[in-house]
């Protein structure tokens, strides 16, 4: 008797995203250079991060075109989940959410945030506009929800 054998095909596209646990695992990092190295370094890591991983949405910002930051946080937070304000036109984008994701996640894992948390706003975004006609700016931050007024502005 032949034994029969089904064959599934799924492929990463097929799951749902999720990336709770890159949340805490960032925070993790972020605490240990912080408690081992200092702030500045903490600093000096957020940039490396923020140049290769958004080198892509660096390049195209550099042709003027703001809307390519509206695509990618309009995705970013529908993937999520997360509800969120973003208002935008040709010169700026301005998001506003009342609590982090991440910071939501850690804190509902019982742990606590990197004192320097915010950074991965404020210093993240600086420096994904490096070299743009644009400038960011973190008008608001809730150290303990994470709640935020962002802002990408064409610099004048």
């Amino acid at each position: 008797m032949s034994a029969r054998k089904k064959i599934m095909d799924r492929r990463a596209s097929d799951n749902k995203y999720l990336h709770k646990d890159f949340h805490l695992s960032m925070n993790i990092l972020l605490k240990y250079i912080y408690e081992n190295f200092g702030k500045l370094q903490l600093i000096e890591y957020l940039k490396q991060y923020s140049r290769a991983f958004y080198k892509p949405i660096n390049e195209e910002l550099k042709s003027g075109n703001i809307q390519v930051l509206k695509k990618y946080f309009t995705d970013i937070y529908e993937k999520e989940e997360w509800s969120v304000t973003i208002v935008s036109d040709d010169d700026f984008i301005k998001i506003e959410q009342d609590a982090c994701p991440a910071i939501s996640y850690i804190r509902k894992t019982g742990e606590q945030p990197c004192p320097y948390y915010i950074e991965t706003y404020n210093t993240v975004y600086k420096t994904l506009c490096e070299n743009t006609p644009f400038e960011y700016f973190l008008n608001d931050f809730n150290e303990e929800t994470g709640g935020c007024k962002q802002e990408f502005r064409r610099k004048k």
